[in-house]
């Protein structure tokens, strides 16, 4: 099914740029505005000036940050700056990082996948994308016809023939970065024919599942069908009918997905006694009372339980603003999904974040799904301690505390065709910018 290829990978000469470290960023969409900033000065050729570079009060269509980085992105293969490799190969890439008391590493690769509509079933998304981000990227694709990040997906190696060949790359990687969260990325180019076309071989018969990265997606798809209007005749075998991706193993034990606890805040008509009855109706309540002494204790308490029963229950972690308590929530029933989406999957109305958004944040607390995007109600936070500061702070009214969405339920709801509730997934680690680019032509 899938249709994947090696290609000449566009890498940074260090003893011209710098060190590799200093050239890298994380994904554009997780840069705030102060980071962005200050990765402009850790390197005159740091990847985020091609990625994403600094806005000017005097753009014009002709002069603007799109048209900024295809300038420098020519003046960089020129120079000597960036430089393409002079073999097609695919590229192994393992991340080293701690989780769970034990140092892990995952190893996926970067390749090209042939650019498939979504219902021919090769490609699978679950996420629901947003209009804006899909212009920023297009706009960026547009002017560099090039690539500076992957998208992250998974597929299924049941046989574990992708994993053995993997497995046995080894020796000193082509490159090796500590990004500042601690994990270390490597990457080492795979040219050998007979890896590659082992690896190609396994995929054909494999759909491939979007974990990180539906916008630019959606932006190679929406850039192809441009450029096959355009051109007017097309083989499919065009550079433009391509995108780069990073594909990890679902099989593979290192493969993590972070919690989005959620946080709740301009509530109208909030009254926390009502909200716990009408709760209740759903849900068995479990409640834990706190001082102060005994908050961190406690609050641990509620992280393992959650991580205990997540297997085997719906339970979500609860604090209110104004009170000195915990709250476990577990839900009674999965028929009252049934009735509350029926015309959605089972794969899809198990899931915990469904459960969250339709029942309690919709339905209990009457701020609708089709504002959930919007964040006018709602906040992601990926750390629970952050979480919960911000409802003791008095922050926000409400942090409702997750367990995270489990790889077979990505791969579930993608295979029933639906989107899942917004900020459903955190791939970690997250992929480093700038390692291997690509360019289109």
């Amino acid at each position: 099914m899938a249709t994947i290829i090696p290609f000449r990978g566009v890498l940074f000469d260090q003893e011209k740029a710098g060190a590799i470290a200093d050239l890298v960023c994380p994904p554009y969409d997780i840069i705030s505005h102060d980071q962005q900033q200050a990765l402009y000065r850790k390197n005159h050729h740091n990847v985020i000036r091609l990625e994403y570079g600094l806005e000017s009060p005097g753009d014009t269509e002709s002069d603007n940050r799109y048209t900024r980085s295809a300038s420098m992105l020519q003046d960089w293969l020129e120079s000597g700056i960036l430089q393409q490799d002079s073999r097609s190969s695919f590229y192994v890439y393992e991340m080293e990082f701690s989780a769970g008391g034990r140092t892990r590493k995952l190893r996926g690769f970067l390749c090209l996948v042939k650019i498939e509509d979504y219902d021919a079933g090769i490609i699978r998304p679950h996420e629901t994308t947003l209009s804006g981000p899909k212009t920023d990227r297009l706009n960026l694709l547009r002017a560099c016809r090039a690539s500076f990040s992957q998208i992250y997906s998974v597929f299924s190696d049941p046989r574990g023939t992708v994993g053995t060949v993997l497995d046995g790359v080894h020796g000193k990687a082509a490159m090796e970065v500590k990004a500042a969260d601690n994990v270390v990325h490597r990457v080492w180019p795979l040219a050998d024919p007979a890896s590659i076309e082992a690896i190609t071989a396994a995929l054909r018969d494999e759909q491939i599942f979007i974990a990180d990265g539906h916008h630019r997606y959606d932006t190679a798809l929406n850039y192809r069908n441009e450029r096959r209007q355009a051109t007017g005749s097309f083989t499919g075998q065009e550079g433009f009918n391509f995108v780069p991706m990073f594909l990890a193993r679902v099989e593979d034990p290192s493969l993590r997905i972070l919690p989005a606890h959620r946080a709740l805040f301009n509530l109208e008509n909030f009254h926390p006694r009502k909200f716990e009855e009408d709760l209740n109706r759903f849900f068995n309540i479990e409640r834990i009372d706190f001082d102060r002494k005994s908050e961190p204790a406690d609050r641990r308490t509620v992280l393992e339980t959650l991580e205990h029963r997540a297997d085997h229950a719906h339970v979500f972690g609860m604090r209110v603003k104004d009170e000195h308590s915990y709250y476990l929530l577990t839900l009674r029933s999965e028929a009252d999904m049934e009735s509350i989406i029926p015309g959605k999957s089972a794969a899809y109305r198990r899931l915990d974040v469904s459960i969250l958004h339709h029942l309690i944040i919709d339905r209990l607390l009457g701020i609708k799904m089709e504002t959930h995007k919007l964040g006018l109600n709602i906040e992601y936070i990926k750390d629970a301690d952050e979480a919960v500061r911000r409802v003791a702070d008095g922050d926000v009214e409400i942090v409702f505390l997750m367990n995270p969405t489990k790889v077979s339920e990505v791969r579930d709801v993608a295979m029933a065709g639906e989107r899942m509730p917004q900020k459903a997934t955190y791939f970690y680690p997250k992929l480093l910018t700038g390692l291997v680019m690509h360019k289109i032509e």
